[in-house]
């Protein structure tokens, strides 16, 4: 039952992508993507209870296949004078992938060598250690007009 609600939202979010985008700058997306994303993770680091830890991993996993379009949308809006867009896409999800990879097996090694929470608790740390001066380094060009009207 959960991961048919879990699909249908997924599905909502990304058919609903360009109203979504509407209402966001570049700047607000990802900051409210990442703080969503963030608490959502160091919320798993301090339960222990099966069914929220199970509505939090289908919650992350259609928020970020359900707002893929708009981070699409947004990059598409970064990169609309390039000739290279396919490539300039392809890279960034290249990048993504090798972070998963990268941060997965470091969960790994955590949930191993700690404990389950312990592991969640350690990914929501980093996650916010390293996300956020991006994000801070996004929000200062976005001010500087560096996106153009994204």
């Amino acid at each position: 039952m959960f991961f048919g609600v879990g699909r249908v939202f997924a599905s909502l979010l990304l058919a609903y992508s360009g109203k979504i985008k509407s209402h966001f700058t570049l700047a607000s997306f990802y900051g409210m993507y990442v703080t969503f994303c963030a608490v959502l993770i160091l919320i798993l680091g301090v339960t222990d209870i099966v069914w929220i830890v199970v509505l939090i991993f289908i919650t992350l996993n259609a928020i970020q296949w359900g707002l893929s379009g708009v981070d699409e949308g947004f990059q598409l809006g970064i990169i609309k004078s390039s000739k290279f867009k396919a490539t300039l896409l392809s890279v960034s999800s290249q990048v993504k992938l090798l972070f998963q990879g990268i941060s997965s097996f470091g969960l790994g090694l955590a949930i191993e060598k700690f404990s389950y929470q312990y592991g969640f608790l350690l990914l929501g740390i980093v996650f916010l250690l390293v996300l956020g001066p991006l994000y801070l380094y996004i929000l200062k060009r976005s001010k500087e007009g560096a996106y153009g009207n994204v």
